[in-house]
């Protein structure tokens, strides 16, 4: 315990001074690059490079703030683990790989952070070792290894420019930025590879918090936000980037709405926000959507901390069917939940209302056609809907528990959650002032300067009606097709086919005829007629080439 202790308050302070590096960077203007040799041979070098702007600071400040809260956080939920000292070790790793992502302008230094972030989350997502476990931790990596192959494809054609160091290029070919694009929807869970992010909520909740916060789906959007020069020139690559942001926003969306699993809700909501940053990256305004990942990452880990509370203490169970009254029984914790969910919401003056409220407002200006445009409304909507549905389960007055249950609210859990709730509320707005402290540019008509307002009163009576309404809930058809991500899991069939043909070919290539025909069928042959042991033949065989080798040496320089 004493080392998530001395770890929480080691990267507190450290996360503070990446804070104050930040704005001196923004406001001075400054940009750190470093460059040095590794090693040489002949004429090619290898150099590791490290680059720092206010983003990398800023975004390292979330990094390790959110960490520090979680390793204490850790304090309490993990302490009757027997491995708890595994646990620390593949947590610290993972916060290390994604530091290292975040400082580098090189393809291969991000190759060692981003695959350092694919095995470890493996690793974390099977953490407590039953089928479920090992099911989700598959799908994880397997449909994280496809981005990696493309980064992979990405630096063999990047090599065609001299270096791996993308910060230096002017121009780009397509094929390479498709690749980096696809590598970030993988990463980043957008369709048609989203069907792994619920299903890592197999990992501990500390580790849900830290993942669907600030380090393993946010990796995909910052190496967008890296790369946003280069993306720019392609109309047409934005545009497939801002229809698969909506998709992901609307389908997740729907699937909330749908869902009973209390962990799995939060996911679908963080699947919704990663798909809304797709859209607004796809409008050119990359600071925009960095300004919103910050702002989500504190307000979706707070989240995950307080249903990892509510779960702790109500033996594991994760059915929101079974909760119920939880602003008497953990009052703190519902409050600091409240305001999690407000702040998803866009509820003014909230810290989410200030970057929600400019990017559907800078959408609006951007010229999309109506159909995009009543898409966003619905997917908008729809937040608020299971926001509101998962609160009316948790607060209403019926007794749905278990007998065996003892809740009550715990003050090591709470004292990590109440430090991410200030920056709830607040971070928003000095962030606004920070970033976006200029002459407003948004001109909107009434109808629409209402209509997200009218579009979220909307979104709390239709949350309303799915909690309350016994007609609603007869919906089976629905509540399958959007119960099973419109039916995505079964995308998963590919993967289970190549896995399964991979082992066919081994069965009858590798243990099969090839063995049978080749190896054991001479070997049997010598046997049977007596000549020698097979080991001894096994010698011999190499005797004779090495004779005949031989033979053919002094025939050549004869």
């Amino acid at each position: 315990m004493l080392l998530f202790y001395l770890s929480g308050i080691y990267f507190f302070i450290i996360s503070m001074l990446f804070f104050l590096f930040s704005l001196m960077f923004m406001y001075l203007k400054v940009i750190i690059f470093l460059e040095w040799n590794v090693f040489s041979f002949y004429s090619v070098n290898i150099n590791m490079l490290l680059y720092f702007d206010w983003m990398t600071f800023m975004f390292m400040f979330t990094v390790l703030f959110i960490s520090s809260m979680i390793m204490i956080y850790c304090t309490e939920y993990m302490s009757h683990d027997n491995y708890i000292n595994r646990f620390y070790y593949l947590v610290y790793l993972f916060i290390m790989s994604m530091l290292i992502m975040i400082m580098s302008p090189n393809m291969i230094s991000i190759l060692i952070g981003w695959d350092g972030l694919g095995l470890i989350s493996y690793c974390l997502v099977i953490y407590y070792q039953n089928y479920s476990s090992f099911n989700s931790g598959m799908l994880t990596i397997f449909l994280n290894r496809i981005g990696d192959v493309m980064i992979i494809m990405s630096i063999s054609l990047m090599f065609i420019y001299g270096s791996w160091n993308y910060v230096n290029l002017n121009h780009s070919g397509i094929i390479m930025l498709m690749l980096v694009v696809i590598a970030s929807f993988t990463k980043s869970a957008q369709f048609p590879f989203s069907s792994w992010l619920p299903m890592a909520m197999a990992a501990p909740t500390p580790v849900s918090s830290l993942v669907h916060s600030s380090t393993l789906v946010t990796a995909g959007i910052y190496l967008l936000i890296r790369f946003n020069y280069l993306i720019y020139k392609y109309d047409n690559l934005l545009m497939i980037i801002m229809v698969i942001g909506l998709l992901t926003m609307l389908m997740a969306g729907m699937s909330a709405n749908f869902e009973y699993d209390f962990k799995k809700i939060i996911a679908y909501s963080t699947l919704s926000q990663l798909g809304l940053m797709m859209m607004i990256y796809s409008f050119k305004m990359y600071e925009l959507t960095f300004f919103h990942l910050i702002i989500h990452a504190m307000f979706k880990s707070m989240m995950f901390m307080c249903s990892g509370v509510m779960i702790h203490y109500t033996q594991g169970c994760q059915d929101i069917r079974f909760y119920s009254n939880m602003k008497e029984l953990m009052p703190m914790t519902s409050s600091v939940m409240m305001i999690g969910n407000f702040s998803l919401c866009g509820l003014p003056f909230m810290s989410g209302f200030y970057s929600k409220d400019q990017i559907l407002e800078s959408m609006f200006m951007g010229g999309m056609n109506l159909m995009i445009y009543l898409f966003l409304l619905l997917s908008t909507g729809l937040t608020v809907s299971y926001s509101c549905r998962l609160m009316y389960y948790l607060m209403s007055y019926k007794m749905n528990f278990y007998c065996y249950m003892y809740i009550k609210d715990d003050f090591n859990m709470n004292l990590s959650m109440i430090l991410l709730m200030f920056n709830s509320i607040f971070i928003g707005m000095g962030l606004n002032w920070l970033m976006f402290m200029n002459i407003e540019y948004i001109y909107l008509n009434f109808m629409e300067k209402i209509s997200i307002l009218l579009i979220c009163l909307v979104g709390v009576f239709l949350g309303k009606f799915n909690y309350s309404s016994m007609y609603f809930n007869k919906f089976y058809y629905f509540k399958f097709f959007f119960g099973k991500m419109w039916f995505l899991y079964s995308f998963n069939l590919m993967i289970i086919y190549y896995l399964n043909l991979g082992k066919f070919w081994m069965k009858i290539f590798d243990k099969g005829w090839s063995e049978f025909y080749f190896k054991n069928s001479v070997n049997m042959m010598l046997v049977k007629i007596k000549i020698l042991d097979s080991n001894l033949m096994n010698n011999y065989f190499m005797i004779m080439m090495l004779s005949m080798g031989m033979m053919l040496l002094l025939l050549i320089f004869m």
